[in-house]
C-alpha cells in the first residue's frame, strides 16, 4: 500500500523507453548538428561562394521550420511511429545521398530535403519523449531531455570540425550517418510501444490552418524561447569572432564553463520546476543570464570569461527546459506532438533571425556591443514574462473572489 502510493506521488522516471530515448536523441542531435560547421568547408572545398556555404545551414533552418509545424500536428492524427520511421529513413539515406554527389546546387537541394527528415525526426523524437515522462515530473524529464541537446550540440561542433581538419569531409560524414543509425536503432524498442502512436480521441480534422498546425496555448511559451534563442543564437554563431576581437585565444572556455553549470543546473531545475512551478526557475535564470552577457560583453581575460560562463550556463540551463515543460503542460494531451511542433518552430526561428540580426549589429558596432544589446533581449523577455504572471494571478483571484455573487431566491 505504502509503496503503490509512493509511487503514484513519485512516478519512476528513467524507465527502458525513457533511458533509449534520450540515447536516441543524443546520437541523433550529435550527428546531424557535426554537419552544421563542417557543411559551409566542404561547399568551399568543392569551389562554392560565400552565398552556397551560407545556405547550406539556412535551408536547413527554413525546411525544417516549416516541416515541424506540420509534423506535430500530424503525430497527433496519425500517430508518432509512421512520422519517426519516415524522419530516420529522410536522415539516414540524405546523408548517404551526399557520398556520391558533388556539385554545389544538388546539394543545396539535398539539403533542403534534409531540413525535411530533421524536422520530422526531432519532432518526433522530441513528441515522444515527452509521452514517456510522467506529468509530475514534467520539468525534470524535459530538462533531461534538454542536456542531451545541448551536450550533443555543444560536442557535435568540436567533433565535426576536429575530423574535418585531420582527415575530410567523407570521414566526417560517416561518424554522422553511423551515429544517425545508432540514434535509429535504440529508438526501435519504443516504436513497438503504444506510447508512440495517436492518442486516444484524436480526430482527424482541421479547425483551420493556424490551430491545426500550433498549439495555441504552447504560443506564449514557445514565444519567450524565440527571444531566448536570439541571444543564444548569438553565442554559438559569433563568440569565435568575438575571441579575435578581444584577443582572446583561450575563448573556447566559456563553453566549458556553460556545459559544467548547464550539466549541473538542468537536474535540480527540473525538481524545482515539478515541486514549485516554473516562475521560481525562470526569473531567478533570466536574471543569472543577464549577467553572464554583460560579463561576456566586457571580458578581456579568462577570469572574466569564466565567470560569464558560468552564469550564463546557470540560467541557460534553468531557462530553456522549464520553458519546454511549461509549453506541454499547457497543452492537452492529444495535443503534444503540435505543441513541442510549435516549440521546436519557434526556436528554429529564433536561430534564423538572431543569427541575422545580432551580425548586422555587430557589423555596425562591435561583438562586445552586440552582447550588451543581447542582455536587452533578456529585459523584454522579463517583462513579458511578469506581465503574463500578473494577468494570470489577476485572472485566478478574480475566479475566486469574483467582484458580485449570485442572490439567493
Amino acid at each position: 500500500m505504502n509503496t503503490s502510493a509512493q509511487t503514484k506521488k513519485h512516478p519512476r522516471l528513467w524507465t527502458l523507453n525513457y533511458t533509449f530515448l534520450i540515447i536516441a536523441n543524443f546520437s541523433v542531435y550529435l550527428g546531424f548538428q557535426m554537419l552544421v560547421p563542417t557543411f559551409p568547408l566542404y561547399i568551399y572545398q568543392l569551389g562554392g561562394t560565400a552565398l552556397s556555404a551560407s545556405l547550406s545551414f539556412s535551408l536547413i533552418a527554413i525546411s525544417a521550420l516549416i516541416t515541424r509545424s506540420f509534423s506535430g500536428n500530424a503525430a497527433d492524427i496519425i500517430g508518432r511511429r509512421p512520422l519517426l520511421i519516415m524522419g530516420f529513413c529522410f536522415l539516414f539515406f540524405l546523408n548517404i545521398s551526399f557520398f556520391f554527389v558533388s556539385t554545389t546546387n544538388i546539394i543545396l537541394t539535398l539539403r533542403l530535403f534534409h531540413g525535411i527528415g530533421w524536422g520530422i525526426a526531432s519532432t518526433m523524437l522530441a513528441t515522444v519523449i515527452s509521452d514517456n515522462v510522467p506529468s509530475l515530473r514534467r520539468g525534470e524529464g524535459t530538462g533531461y531531455y534538454s542536456l542531451s541537446i545541448i551536450l550533443a550540440t555543444s560536442l557535435s561542433a568540436a567533433i565535426g570540425i576536429w575530423l574535418m581538419r585531420n582527415y575530410n569531409f567523407q570521414v566526417t560524414l560517416t561518424a554522422s550517418t553511423t551515429l544517425i543509425l545508432i540514434g535509429n536503432m535504440f529508438s526501435l524498442k519504443t516504436l513497438l510501444t503504444a506510447s508512440t502512436t495517436k492518442k486516444a480521441g484524436s480526430k482527424l480534422c482541421f479547425s483551420s490552418l493556424a490551430s491545426s498546425l500550433f498549439e495555441k496555448r504552447a504560443v506564449f511559451p514557445s514565444f519567450l524561447c524565440f527571444i531566448h534563442s536570439i541571444i543564444y543564437s548569438g553565442i554559438m554563431s559569433f563568440i569565435a569572432l568575438f575571441g579575435n576581437e578581444i584577443q582572446l585565444d583561450t575563448i573556447w572556455v566559456f563553453f566549458v564553463g556553460f556545459v559544467i553549470t548547464v550539466i549541473i543546473s538542468r537536474p535540480y531545475a527540473g525538481k524545482l520546476f515539478d515541486t514549485k512551478g516554473h516562475a521560481v526557475i525562470i526569473l531567478p535564470g533570466t536574471i543569472f543570464m543577464i549577467i553572464g552577457l554583460l560579463f561576456l560583453s566586457y571580458t578581456h581575460t579568462i577570469y572574466d570569461l569564466i565567470i560569464a560562463s558560468l552564469c550564463y550556463g546557470l540560467g541557460f540551463g534553468a531557462v530553456q527546459p522549464s520553458l519546454l515543460a511549461w509549453a506541454i503542460n499547457r497543452s492537452p494531451i492529444d495535443r503534444l506532438g503540435a505543441a513541442n511542433g510549435t516549440f521546436l518552430s519557434f526556436v528554429d526561428l529564433g536561430f534564423a533571425l538572431g543569427t541575422v540580426l545580432l551580425g548586422l549589429v555587430a557589423a555596425s558596432t562591435s561583438y562586445a556591443t552586440m552582447y550588451r544589446i543581447s542582455a536587452l533581449f533578456m529585459v523584454l523577455f522579463i517583462a513579458l514574462y511578469c506581465s503574463s504572471l500578473i494577468k494570470t494571478r489577476s485572472v485566478s483571484k478574480q475566479r475566486r473572489f469574483p467582484l458580485t455573487t449570485p442572490t439567493n431566491h
